[in-house]
């Protein structure tokens, strides 16, 4: 089977400003040649990233500020994004979450994470495959995480988010897995990035924790995956085993293992 080939083919990828989604910028820009257009709601931190990609290799990069977090945000950015020529693939990288106890936070920030997690990555999936399909080519990969395979205590609404958009993409890829449309999910473990210490989960896993992956590597490791067409990407030989370890456990244990390690300091 060919692997997808980027070289001067535009890719939009959300959630660009900061993290995985800047470093998988990164490398399409450097490695595979590929024009940009990269999307999220700091405009200056795209700006940056834009000024540094275009002095440093061949890649045209267009910014697009947009906010996910709105009901209308992936609309607006589909639109945004079709208007400015043929745009070839696109990387639903956008996520957020929070961290403690359910009770503790608002059903407004419940609905922002699902409106960024799951609202933004399926809209935006579906506005682009439909899109894709009439020009007989494209691709879509989906960030979503290891909390899309079990129930994460104290990460109640991001690891529900995660299930939603993991098993929308799966089912999709067995619908349109004839159709010359690639469609592909990447689900890492812990990356050490922004959402990590915004969220206070640093306070529970430090930078430095064998457990956090860097944004770098989960990007070549998201990269590789995607070129290669694969059904569902799991990096790191440690989530690999876990994943796997995980069918054979009751979801109960599953569940109260996950709430030691994800429970709070305080």
């Amino acid at each position: 089977m060919a692997k997808l080939n980027f070289k001067n083919k535009r890719i939009l990828i959300t959630g660009a400003s900061s993290g995985l989604g800047k470093e998988i910028a990164r490398i399409l820009a450097y490695q595979e040649e590929a024009h940009l257009i990269i999307a999220a709601r700091r405009l200056d931190k795209l700006k940056e990233l834009q000024k540094e990609i275009e002095l440093n290799s061949k890649s045209r990069v267009t910014v697009i500020r947009s906010d996910l977090g709105k009901k209308n945000g992936p609309q607006l950015l589909f639109d945004k994004a079709v208007k400015l020529g043929k745009v070839d693939a696109i990387i639903n990288n956008a996520g957020m979450t929070c961290y403690g106890k359910t009770d503790t936070f608002s059903l407004i920030e419940f609905e922002t994470i699902f409106n960024v997690n799951t609202h933004a990555a399926v809209n935006l999936s579906y506005l682009f495959l439909k899109y894709f399909l009439k020009k007989k080519s494209g691709a879509i990969l989906n960030i979503t995480s290891q909390a899309a395979f079990l129930p994460v205590p104290y990460q109640s609404v991001y690891a529900a988010s995660k299930h939603a958009t993991q098993a929308f993409t799966e089912a999709l890829y067995q619908e349109y897995k004839k159709s010359g449309i690639v469609i592909s999910s990447f689900a890492p473990g812990g990356i050490a990035t922004e959402m990590i210490t915004k969220s206070g989960l640093n306070e529970k896993f430090k930078s430095e924790s064998r457990l956090l992956m860097s944004a770098e590597k989960a990007a070549k490791l998201a990269i590789k995956g995607f070129k290669k067409k694969k059904y569902c990407v799991i990096p790191g030989i440690q989530m690999k085993m876990t994943n796997f370890v995980n069918r054979f456990i009751p979801r109960k244990c599953l569940t109260s293992i996950a709430a030691g390690i994800y429970k709070p300091r305080k």
